[in-house]
């Protein structure tokens, strides 16, 4: 009984999770401009906000706390509670209303939305919009990860040489270093390596065997909550940068079909 009553929370959820999402689709198409390039203003570290960041915020938030009021959130543009709090809090929806803002903001077509449930820092819920390209893809613990109504399966290279991966890094020097020296190592050992600029995009294309792994440094649960439970039911691995598995504290992680995990662990050193 209590396994048919999960599943049909999970489900509620999961359904919340699409309705909140639409909405801020709805916003930030709105927003999208593709003839000319959106202004924008700077938080720290040279990093960038647009208008539409916060009201695609406001609009998923909206519908959350409508539907949830008793689940707290935590968004990179602000709301109840701070990514520092997402490990000892019981349930809470972890949002970034536009990942990849720099794309957006240029007219490139790759962002999007991510909106994970957490409980205790652990994804069981996750969704993710990629608008421009009209891609939506979801995933619940135990149950899988979906595009749209296809089940996602993480690739099945098996030598790093034959590998395409994408790497991140975010807009702090410490992680800029480290980035640059990820790209210098890995750049040598695999077949070809992309920059995408959005952890959203990143973590669907190795859940869904477009890309064999991922490599990102700098990212805040917000970027990868729902990234992170889409790899692993896919099959994939999430772990930091010394081959453990990936908890809501770290910040530097790699998304991989297991057969590389070795192999990019080694590489990294």
């Amino acid at each position: 009984m209590q396994h048919l009553i999960n599943k049909r929370r999970q489900k509620r959820w999961l359904s919340i999770a699409r309705m909140a999402v639409a909405a801020g689709e709805k916003e930030a198409l709105r927003l999208y401009d593709v003839n000319h390039a959106s202004k924008y203003g700077y938080k720290e570290h040279k990093e960038i906000v647009t208008l539409a960041d916060k009201a695609v915020n406001a609009v998923v938030i909206n519908v959350l706390k409508k539907l949830t009021p008793t689940i707290p959130i935590c968004s990179e543009e602000g709301a109840d509670i701070s990514r520092t709090d997402l490990g000892k809090t019981d349930l809470a929806w972890v949002l970034d209303p536009i990942d990849g803002t720099t794309n957006f903001a240029a007219r490139l077509p790759l962002w999007g939305i991510s909106l994970a449930l957490m409980r205790r820092g652990e994804p069981i819920v996750g969704f993710i919009s990629l608008p421009p390209l009209k891609h939506r893809y979801h995933a619940v613990k135990g149950g899988g990860a979906w595009f749209k109504k296809d089940r996602l399966h993480a690739s099945e290279t098996k030598k790093l040489g034959e590998s395409l991966g994408l790497l991140c890094y975010g807009y702090e020097k410490a992680d800029m270093d480290r980035g640059l020296r990820a790209v210098a190592r890995v750049t040598k050992e695999v077949r070809s390596v992309r920059r995408m600029g959005a952890a959203v995009i990143e973590a669907a294309w190795v859940a869904s065997g477009r890309a064999d792994f991922s490599v990102l440094h700098g990212a805040k649960p917000w970027d990868v909550a729902a990234g992170v439970l889409l790899v692993t039911e896919a099959g994939g691995k999430v772990v930091n940068l010394q081959g453990k598995n990936w908890t809501v504290k770290d910040q530097n992680l790699i998304l991989t079909t297991p057969r590389l995990l070795p192999s990019i662990l080694k590489c990294l050193k």
